[in-house]
């Protein structure tokens, strides 16, 4: 008997860590590491960015807003001020992006709403994985900004 109650009570204490850890991830304003979150928190930034060389954290978080804002944490690469990604194929986000490319990218907690243009098939543009299509994200100017 004593074993079933101590066994409860550690699936409890399991629970309870895990309700706490996902209450914290729900309420952070963003992705964090591997899971996905919601709509991005921040500053957002009204004038275009014509030059991304100013950016230097090692990933993006890209808000994008189909049915329900989602965000990820992903790989970006700046080249020439220009601000690109290369996405796996098989991605929900991936999908998201290509069915509305107006999307939202913070880097610390400045926001930019961007729109996502395919530069690249797979195998075009030196410098990528060879298998991935090329994105490169344009500022969009504050008139057109709807999601």
């Amino acid at each position: 008997m004593r074993y079933f109650i101590a066994s409860r009570l550690r699936g409890r204490g399991s629970f309870l860590q895990s309700l706490t850890l996902g209450l914290a991830l729900a309420g952070c304003g963003g992705p964090i590491l591997m899971l996905p979150g919601g709509e991005l928190s921040g500053t957002e930034i009204n004038e275009p960015i014509e030059d991304w060389s100013f950016v230097d954290t090692q990933f993006v978080e890209l808000e994008t807003h189909v049915d329900k804002p989602r965000s990820v944490q992903l790989n970006y690469v700046v080249r020439e001020g220009q601000l690109y990604l290369d996405p796996a194929e098989g991605k929900t986000w991936l999908d998201e992006l290509r069915r509305n490319p107006k999307v939202r990218v913070r880097f610390g907690e400045k926001i930019y709403p961007v729109v996502a243009v395919l530069v690249g098939e797979p195998g075009q543009l030196e410098g990528f994985d060879a298998d991935r299509y090329i994105y490169r994200l344009d500022s969009v100017p504050p008139a057109g900004r709807a999601r």
